[in-house]
């Protein structure tokens, strides 16, 4: 499992380069607040899907 980055950091293609890939966004998501699914829109996880789909190729 992997920890959601910064933008500014790179995902590991060691940590992504799998067919099934757990990410860990609770330092992201809900922090403290009620509705997480509100927190998505978040630059951190905007950044996540790209990265993955980079790694795919």
């Amino acid at each position: 499992m992997i920890r959601v980055l910064p933008p500014a950091r790179p995902y590991p293609r060691a940590a992504l380069g799998h067919r099934f890939v757990g990410v860990d966004a609770s330092d992201v998501l809900a922090r403290g607040r009620a509705g997480a699914h509100s927190d998505r829109l978040r630059p951190e996880s905007a950044h996540l899907p790209p990265s993955l789909s980079g790694h795919c190729r």
